[in-house]
């Protein structure tokens, strides 16, 4: 690597929880600190992180909720202090994190100063702003002037196609995953005991408990299944917006023995709960419920590669970047995430057949080894730093 300096600007990162947050706190650590330096907000929790971290961080009071005021502050205080950086380091490149609120620091520097930037995106932006022409015609600028754009799959990079960005401009590198913690192990005799899964057929889902994820459409294939396989269990790791409405819709169909809502489960202890389970599963969908969030998806999800990581066969939605994740029918099953009669019948063909399950989770685990490790996908980043 040379001595070119980068700046950093995702948006999100630990101790922060979020996709976006785990992608470029995994893939920085393999680039030397020295030269690569990361703007970051002072979250709660940050000064602990940055005790044990061995990237290069300079933190500093930004917003990082997710309404359009906060994006646009967001914006103008990265921008702000990324010249104040650039006048003490003289950055080579910029990795903007976010279409919006790093992307016009990215553009102002280039029109500024000629320094030139990337940009990363993870679908739904476009579905998002779409009827927000001055957001759109932003977005827009923004990647024009990119060096290169970074979607996290297929599906995101074709969002932006359409829009009119030319199919050069792209590069796909995908999320990845630490297989050196994320592996098959022992199941928990401690989680056994708590949840009281002995003898059960667990199913996992580990998400935001949001419209897109499915949460609600597991929940009524468990109601389903519950009379012919009294042994299954749903456990759900996460919290959200949505856990109210779940937990009402379990109590109307009558599976509150079925469920479990584990809550926040700390990142150190998820290797645990996957492999406790038989099957992961997450149905996602495009949001169309919530007006805010309206268009939003699935770009990629790291949680597939996780469980597979795990030797655990999964079962996805079929709507986003989804393809990129899971290799269907080999290391899972893309279904319909709304349709439940496919819904049943895959959980159900992975309940009669444990060796299928066996063949699946193995071919998942070699796969996540093989392609998705972060030590893989960062050689991909590692030409525009």
């Amino acid at each position: 690597m040379s001595d070119r300096k980068s700046l950093l600007i995702p948006g999100d990162f630990p101790p922060i929880v979020s996709g976006i947050a785990t992608y470029f706190s995994e893939i920085w650590q393999n680039f030397p600190s020295e030269n690569c330096l990361i703007l970051a907000p002072k979250d709660t929790g940050w000064q602990e992180y940055n005790k044990t971290s061995p990237l290069n961080i300079v933190r500093r009071k930004i917003p990082t909720q997710n309404t359009t005021k906060a994006k646009f502050l967001k914006g103008l205080l990265h921008t702000f202090w990324t010249i104040l950086l650039h006048i003490r380091h003289k950055f080579d490149i910029l990795h903007c994190g976010q279409v919006l609120s790093s992307g016009i620091t990215g553009w102002t520097m280039k029109k500024l100063f000629k320094v030139p930037y990337v940009i990363y995106v993870y679908g739904s932006e476009t579905y998002r702003f779409g009827n927000k022409p001055l957001l759109m015609k932003s977005i827009k600028s923004f990647l024009e002037i990119a060096e290169k754009i970074i979607p996290n799959s297929r599906f995101t990079m074709e969002e932006f196609l359409a829009i009119g960005i030319p199919e050069d401009k792209f590069d796909i590198i995908t999320p990845g995953v630490d297989t050196s913690r994320f592996h098959p192990m022992d199941i928990n005799p401690e989680l056994i005991k708590q949840y009281d899964l002995d003898d059960k057929f667990v199913l996992l889902t580990v998400a935001r408990l949001d419209e897109r994820k499915g949460h609600d459409y597991v929940i009524r294939a468990v109601a389903e299944l519950q009379n012919k396989h009294p042994e299954i269990r749903y456990i759900i790791v996460g919290k959200g917006r949505e856990e109210e409405s779940l937990r009402n819709l379990v109590n109307e169909l009558g599976v509150s023995d079925q469920m479990i809502f584990a809550g926040y489960v700390p990142d150190a202890d998820l290797p645990k709960f996957y492999n406790l389970s038989d099957v992961f599963i997450l149905l996602n969908r495009q949001s169309i419920e919530n007006e805010r969030l309206k268009g939003d998806y699935e770009g990629f999800g790291i949680v597939f590669l996780e469980a597979s990581a795990c030797a655990k066969p999964v079962i996805a939605g079929n709507f986003g970047g989804i393809y990129d994740a899971v290799d269907n029918q080999k290391s899972g099953y893309i279904i319909d995430g709304t349709d439940m009669k496919a819904i049943i019948n895959t959980i159900e063909s992975l309940i009669s057949n444990p060796t299928l399950r066996k063949q699946i989770g193995d071919y998942g685990l070699e796969r996540a080894r093989n392609y998705f490790d972060w030590k893989i996908i960062s050689k991909k980043v590692l030409p525009y730093l």
